[in-house]
């Protein structure tokens, strides 16, 4: 449904129904004034289209649809597969917006008016664990906590035994190379498994066309693989999404000791070499990075770290794709570098605690599950808690996460893995592309809507499917590049 405010020779007509409350938005109007304002980080979107005198706003995008297929920007398309994100406030629809975070759109006699409205978080009234215990009590009841044996779904067991909870823990088994590791115990709570072969939920042949959006496998899969256990359990599902990108710090944040001494056996500087002095720590944290490359020529500059900024969105697994043509990689750089100043501008508009999460949710999702990590009293908890309780460096490592490592230590919960974020799908995706190489050889073979438009060159895709020597490394933008192809041929 389409809701509508239209200024007329009478005032405001309105034609327009409340929000749910779960879309993080507030509407505030008179009999001569309106505003929509997101005040709330959420997964649910909300879309908006400007006219003369005229503001619509609506939750389903197809609402605004045209009745042929709206074009596709090249550009967006080589961003999508090379993980890349589109500004903060671009929909798929020409003139049709997304209400980003902080984004108020007033409408009244004298027009529309858009303007960042930099949100603020409320002042904690409990510690994290707390809050998390709050945030599960009004969970219905007999919910279960997704568990995949990482750090954030352990904290998450935890926090639910600290309020008297015993859901299960319902945990999605991707195979041999998801189960090299044993499975952490939790004290108290029972694992119920469910295999799942991701094969079919990876399958690009699943896209129709049909869709607005491109679907991409780094919201898709998960969101898919959540569904399954939901269904499986019976029950509706909490999940540990993001919780630890909210609970962190970078390293120029924390307690570096006494005179800065501790830096000097940190091992983010040890990459590139042991530092030689405090000055040249100081120096670098100064530039708010962590490491740099000695000096000399021929060295590779390495990655930076920001002091306060995340950097814009990008799913997991960014690497770049063989096969880019001269064409594809003008129209990517033209998008990227435009994408990347614009969510610069609208992340340092926030409090840091909000930035975290923006991004964080921007590059993965929720997963389909109720996220703690959304909830306004965790934001607050954890935007309470000072940096040197969050991470420190003890021994010559950077120790981050802390407070979600102490409360899972506590309930002796051990051998949580380490894995990085995303690490599982890029795992599933390099083993279903070898699996089915010989098959997408032989359709790019046939077709390739990339192809067609000048973006990628089918024949340097398909010498690295053939090789694959490189496969691990490319396997997540190669998917992408699948599904993103298939739902190109569904739209002609």
């Amino acid at each position: 449904m389409l809701n509508s405010v239209e200024v007329t020779a009478e005032g405001l007509r309105f034609d327009a129904t409340a929000l749910d409350d779960s879309f993080g938005v507030r509407l505030t109007q008179s009999s001569s004034w309106f505003e929509l304002c997101r005040v709330r980080p959420t997964s649910r979107p909300v879309f908006y289209r400007v006219d003369y005198g005229r503001l619509d706003w609506g939750t389903d995008l197809a609402a605004f649809a045209p009745a042929e297929s709206p074009p596709v920007d090249p550009g967006a398309l080589v961003s999508y597969v090379h993980g890349g994100t589109p500004a903060p406030d671009r929909s798929p629809l020409p003139g049709v917006r997304t209400l980003t975070l902080g984004t108020t759109v007033r409408l009244d006699a004298r027009g529309i008016v858009v303007t960042p409205s930099p949100p603020a978080v409320p002042p904690a009234s409990a510690d994290l664990a707390t809050a998390v215990g709050h945030m599960l009590e009004a969970q219905p009841a007999g919910y279960a906590v997704a568990y995949s044996g990482g750090l954030a779904s352990a904290f998450l067991a935890a926090c639910a035994l600290q309020v008297g909870h015993r859901p299960v823990l319902v945990h999605a088994d991707l195979g041999p190379a998801s189960s090299a590791k044993p499975l952490p115990v939790v004290p108290g709570l029972r694992i119920e498994r469910l295999s799942i072969d991701l094969s079919e939920l990876l399958d690009h042949d699943r896209m129709t066309g049909f869709e607005l959006a491109p679907p991409l496998p780094d919201i898709e899969v998960p969101r898919l693989m959540a569904e399954r256990l939901a269904q499986h359990i019976g029950a509706p599902l909490v999940g540990g999404m993001l919780i630890e990108d909210l609970v962190s710090v970078k390293l120029p944040q924390v307690d570096t000791g006494l005179r800065g001494w501790r830096l000097l056996g940190c091992e983010p500087f040890h990459i590139a070499g042991v530092l030689p002095s405090l000055e040249a720590a100081r120096t670098l944290l100064d530039k708010k990075v962590v490491y740099s490359p000695p000096g000399g020529a021929g060295v590779p500059l390495v990655a930076k770290q920001q002091l306060k900024v995340p950097p814009a969105p990008s799913p997991t697994g960014v690497s770049n794709l063989p096969g880019l043509t001269e064409q594809g990689r003008e129209a990517f750089e033209s998008t990227r570098r435009g994408a990347m100043a614009m969510w610069k501008e609208h992340l340092e508009a926030m409090p840091p605690v909000l930035a975290r999460l923006v991004a964080g949710l921007e590059e993965r999702g929720d997963g389909g599950m109720a996220a703690p990590a959304l909830d306004p009293g965790v934001i607050a908890a954890v935007a309470a808690i000072p940096a040197r309780d969050v991470g420190r460096i003890r021994s010559g490592v950077f120790q981050n996460q802390l407070p979600l490592h102490q409360l899972v230590d506590r309930h002796r919960i051990v051998g949580v893995r380490r894995a990085s974020s995303g690490h599982w799908l890029r795992l599933a995706a390099a083993h279903h592309l070898r699996r089915e190489r010989r098959k997408i050889i032989a359709q790019l073979d046939r077709e390739s809507s990339l192809g067609d438009l000048g973006l990628f060159d089918p024949r340097a895709l398909q010498a690295t499917l053939r090789d694959g020597r490189d496969l691990a490394d490319h396997a997540l933008p190669l998917l992408r590049m699948l599904w993103l192809d298939r739902w190109l041929r569904g739209r002609t």
